[in-house]
């Protein structure tokens, strides 16, 4: 190794020139050929994988990846990449569900979701519409709305109660977008779904993205470092 090197770095570009120069590997090939102990190095081809540089075959073979070929060839990642890689970086970040939402009138529905690896998660489908008020990525999207917005969204109709602790009042809602604006991202505390807390942070006035958390893994270190990781794959979609 050339002093001075980080080893990480230098064991990454080791793996990707192993692949270009002789073709898809295993990860046991791959060891063997770069002296990479395995602990470190399924570290590494998960991160080449998310990131698109690397690709997995099944059965542990890896592959190159269509982040190269797009370097390669100055193409830019299409809005859809960029979505589900930054999904794919909050998820593995927090260990927990990361989804995305578009906002449909007086709803929300999760376009994309990466599911937390966990046995106990909470698991939203594609698709899935629920109500601004009940979801954190929905409280998100109304503290960007204008005073004007927010009045004719209460003045739309009543709210479902879907748990004890769900906002219905606009009283209550109201106090709720006033301290989502301050700090700076949305929490559910089991308003739609008893035992799951969510929160979340509006990319635009029509997305937001949200981690979800079962109460028992929630508490104030989680919460610093959600908020971190969904401010930077915000700020990440809007560059």
């Amino acid at each position: 190794m050339v002093p001075g090197s980080v080893k990480s770095a230098a064991r990454t570009i080791d793996i990707v020139e192993r692949i270009a120069r002789f073709g898809p590997a295993t990860a046991r090939e791959l060891a063997r050929a770069t002296r990479i102990p395995e602990s470190s190095l399924s570290y590494l081809l998960a991160t080449l994988v998310e990131r698109n540089w690397l690709c997995s075959l099944g059965d542990r073979t890896y592959a190159l990846g269509s982040a190269l070929s797009r370097l390669t060839h100055g193409v830019v990642p299409s809005p859809d990449e960029r979505r589900r890689a930054q999904l794919r970086l909050v998820s593995r970040a927090t260990g927990e569900t990361c989804s995305l939402f578009v906002r449909r009138g007086i709803d929300i529905e999760a376009t994309d979701v990466e599911l937390s690896s966990q046995l106990l998660r909470f698991t939203p489908e594609k698709g899935m519409r629920v109500p601004l008020h009940a979801f954190a990525a929905g409280k998100a999207l109304l503290a960007q709305m204008s005073g004007a917005g927010l009045d004719a969204y209460f003045a739309a109709g009543t709210r479902t109660r879907f748990t004890a602790a769900t906002l219905v009042e606009e009283a209550a809602l109201r106090r709720d977008i006033v301290e989502t604006r301050a700090r700076g991202y949305a929490i559910s505390w089991e308003e739609h779904t008893p035992g799951i807390v969510g929160m979340g942070v509006a990319a635009s006035d029509q997305y937001s993205l949200s981690v979800a958390v079962p109460t028992a893994r929630f508490d104030a270190a989680f919460e610093k470092l959600a908020a971190k990781v969904l401010r930077e794959a915000v700020k990440a979609l809007g560059d």
